[in-house]
């Protein structure tokens, strides 16, 4: 799945955005293992150096992590990511001093072990209702009883211990044995904001399965598909490559273009109209690809209009990817790309300017307004948004990449195909 490295120089001025040529279907074959273990050790090691770092200096003596995307990006274990964001069956312990410890699902078999060797490993409490229905609250007991008795063991009982995500009955019970329980969400979306040389591997065979799945959609896209058929194209070729599961489904066609964030629906595409998605793909070992696309159907003549959208779309891709250099700071960064994206797009604008990519969207955001402070660091992947539609038209056209920030420039890493109709002047 190779593809030409695109990289904006920092020196080099703007050039003109590169659109490789569609793939051909044989350079769309996976060609890296299923599960690529020295790659993950790797990573979690990377994550909890910086993880350890974060805790520390937010004065946390450790982490209780439930959420599964924090969960995977300080273990390297994944178990049914779905169901265990609606569903507490598994933790990870890190405490800022010392090893991780992870309490599994019950019924997980032995091959989804952390690559990482000193993961010390213990069998998870359940207490969602699901499964404990009246009893609940004292399954969850249960669970507070054993990560307190950890942190005794640890010598961090009655320290602060950072949360991610519980629900009210895990909450509860860990007040109630007496842990002093504060948020660690901010210091963990910072450690994971800067990634190490394995992680970028990792986002980048992600990012290849995208650019496979999207050229596959790009042949097969024509007039009378529905965008659910649409939608299953594109799936069924990113989870014949390894990809897990995508956070949305963002397609739509014709005038359900405009507004964005409609997803996708049992309508006929017709000829002429624009079909827009947003991948939101999470890849093989849990790594987001996170591109969008914009493609014209069943013809070669797109309209004016469609032509200038795509234009204004591609130009403010590049406005942002020229800005993006370590040091330059967030709020800046928004408050002079906002007035640089054209007046007549303000109203219906896409949320964000760019965000972090990492195993989901993450920190840090460049935003349109209420800006958070923070700066652009060497290491970050992020994914740059452009969303052109005007306010009470019936057409609007969605462009997005994926990037590194290097030293050097900005390397882009989404290569799938361009519609070369609308790319056309």
């Amino acid at each position: 799945m190779s593809g030409a490295t695109t990289r904006w120089s920092l020196e080099a001025g703007r050039p003109k955005p590169q659109r490789p040529p569609l793939p051909a279907p044989a350079e769309a074959r996976r060609s890296w293992p299923a599960v690529d273990v020295e790659l993950v050790r790797g990573a979690v090691e990377h994550a909890l150096a910086r993880t350890r770092a974060s805790l520390r200096r937010h004065d946390l003596a450790a982490a209780l992590l439930v959420d599964p995307v924090n969960v995977r990006y300080a273990s390297g274990t994944s178990t049914m990511p779905v169901w265990t964001m609606h569903s507490i069956d598994r933790y990870l312990l890190v405490p800022a001093e010392g090893e991780p410890v992870l309490w599994e699902y019950a019924s997980a078999p032995p091959e989804l072990l952390s690559p990482y060797p000193r993961l010390e490993t213990r069998t998870a409490t359940s207490w969602a209702v699901f499964g404990s229905g009246e009893q609940a609250g004292e399954r969850a007991a249960l669970f507070a009883a054993d990560v307190a008795g950890v942190l005794r063991d640890r010598g961090i009982a009655g320290e602060r211990i950072g949360v991610d995500r519980l629900d009210a009955y895990g909450f509860l019970a860990l007040q109630a044995a007496g842990v002093h329980l504060v948020p660690a969400q901010l210091a963990l979306e910072r450690a994971r904001a800067v990634k190490g040389a394995a992680e970028i591997e990792l986002v980048r065979r992600s990012v290849a399965v995208a650019d496979a799945a999207v050229a596959g959609l790009y042949r097969a896209l024509r007039p009378g598909m529905t965008e659910n058929e649409a939608w299953g194209e594109l799936l069924g070729r990113a989870f014949s490559l390894g990809a897990e599961f995508s956070e949305c489904r963002l397609l739509s066609s014709g005038p359900r273009t405009n507004p964005w964030f409609r997803e996708a629906s049992d309508r006929p595409v017709e000829r002429g109209d624009l079909l827009a998605f947003d991948t939101d793909l999470i890849g093989p070992a849990g790594y987001l690809a996170d591109l969008s696309r914009t493609y014209l159907v069943g013809s070669t003549k797109p309209s004016a209009r469609q032509q200038r959208l795509y234009a204004d779309a591609q130009a403010f891709l590049a406005e942002i990817i020229d800005e993006l250099r370590p040091g330059a700071a967030l709020d800046e960064l928004g408050e002079r790309l906002c007035r640089r994206l054209p007046a007549a797009y303000h109203a219906e604008r896409y949320p964000f300017i760019a965000h972090g990519s990492g195993l989901s969207d993450e920190y840090p955001v460049i935003a349109f307004s209420d800006h958070h402070p923070g700066e652009i660091e060497a290491g970050m992947v992020l994914s740059v948004e452009a969303y052109m539609g005007v306010e009470g038209e019936d057409e609007g056209l969605k462009l997005e990449e994926q990037v590194l920030v290097t030293s050097a420039g900005v390397e882009i890493l989404s290569h799938a195909p361009h519609d070369e109709h609308l790319a056309c002047t």
